[in-house]
């Protein structure tokens, strides 16, 4: 019986997890550092280029997403637009970036700009370790789980302000980002809420076993939400979602094969939840295939993927909820160089809910540009 047809036979909730559980054990066992989403062609980085002290920069992402959601969780819409970013750059010596310039997003179909902001960037390397002070490198390229970190933050709110610390990737995976993102200030008097976002992704250098290469990633994200003095009364939260894996890698000489297993957890005073996000994917140099399912238990992330939450942000729906969420994803995603530093990419995501009986879908197609 293949993966599909066991999903749409087996019903009933339970031992639909269990079956799904199951095909990807069987999967880990054959096949078995990143089996998420490889976002690399979308996201954003400041570069150093001893050769020059004077440099400008450009970079820009046209974008289209369109979410066919009739769910009680997350509304439904499409998003399409642009947005650009050109920046001027100082090196005043080989390990130090100094970048000044202007942000705008448009958003066709409504008048004038969403977003025009002036961008600022201290970048300095000591060894293999970077410090960003300013606008961050943020959204996707922290290489969070869609759960933890929505990747339409990446069209809808692409800034990022605060302080960074990363060291150099390296080929073989290992990844370590922390960071500080202060959304929203606050002063006596005021009546909204400062809003500040703390996050940590650390994945070490994988070891081989068989030429199955395995490495464990920990995530965390820690939403603060409070301030002093205001002039209405709010309670303090802080939502702390943390998160540990175990993903592993087998290559073949045209594609790689991907399997990712996370348990993610919610704390936010005396509420809690958890979940467990699987993820088994192929992939070639230019396109990735990727079956994901998520089983969660009261799960609340302010900063994740809408489709993964337990309580409605569709609107007018807010106080709704389901305590249990169990989705199958499936994604397809098409990359290709149009000529350098000119990428297009395009998703398809339909998700079948067991709750609710319901499949639907989202589409993107996302054109990004950048000039050093």
């Amino acid at each position: 019986m293949t993966l599909m047809q066991l999903i749409f036979t087996d019903l009933k909730t339970k031992k639909l997890c269990k079956s799904v559980t199951s095909v990807l054990s069987v999967c880990l066992i054959y096949n078995s550092i990143n089996a998420q989403i490889n976002n690399q062609v979308l996201e954003n980085t400041f570069n150093y280029d001893s050769t020059k002290r004077l440099s400008f920069r450009f970079s820009s992402l046209n974008f289209v997403k369109n979410n066919e959601y009739f769910n009680e969780i997350a509304d439904g819409y499409t998003v399409f637009g642009y947005y650009a970013n050109p920046k001027v750059g100082f090196q005043p010596a080989k390990n130090v970036l100094i970048e000044a310039g202007g942000f705008v997003r448009k958003e066709f179909g409504s008048k004038g700009f969403k977003e025009i902001e002036p961008t600022f960037t201290v970048k300095f390397r000591r060894k293999d370790w970077d410090f960003i002070f300013g606008n961050l490198e943020g959204n996707i390229s922290h290489q969070l789980i869609e759960p933890l970190m929505n990747f339409e933050k990446l069209i809808l709110k692409p800034l990022e302000h605060g302080i960074q610390i990363k060291k150099t990737p390296t080929v073989s995976g290992r990844f370590f980002d922390t960071w500080l993102d202060w959304q929203r200030s606050t002063t006596a008097g005021q009546k909204s809420q400062e809003n500040i976002l703390f996050g940590l992704n650390w994945v070490q250098e994988p070891f081989e076993i068989k030429k199955i290469k395995i490495n464990f990633p920990i995530q965390l994200t820690a939403f603060h939400q409070g301030g002093q003095n205001l002039s209405a009364s709010f309670p303090v939260k802080t939502y702390l979602n943390p998160s540990i894996g175990v993903r592993l890698k087998y290559r073949f000489p045209k594609i790689a094969l991907f399997f990712e297993n996370n348990y993610v957890g919610y704390f936010e005073g005396k509420e809690s939840g958890n979940a467990f996000y699987s993820n088994l994917k192929i992939q070639n140099p230019k396109s990735q295939f990727i079956l994901s399912f998520w089983h969660g238990n009261n799960f609340v992330s302010p900063m994740g993927g809408d489709l993964f939450q337990s309580i409605s942000r569709k609107f007018g729906n807010e106080n709704y909820a389901e305590k249990t969420r169990n989705i199958l994803i499936l994604r397809y995603i098409r990359d290709w160089e149009i000529i350098e530093d000119l990428n297009l990419s395009f998703r398809f995501e339909p998700f079948y809910d067991f709750k609710n009986k319901k499949l639907e879908h989202s589409e993107g197609l996302y054109l990004r540009y950048v000039l050093d």
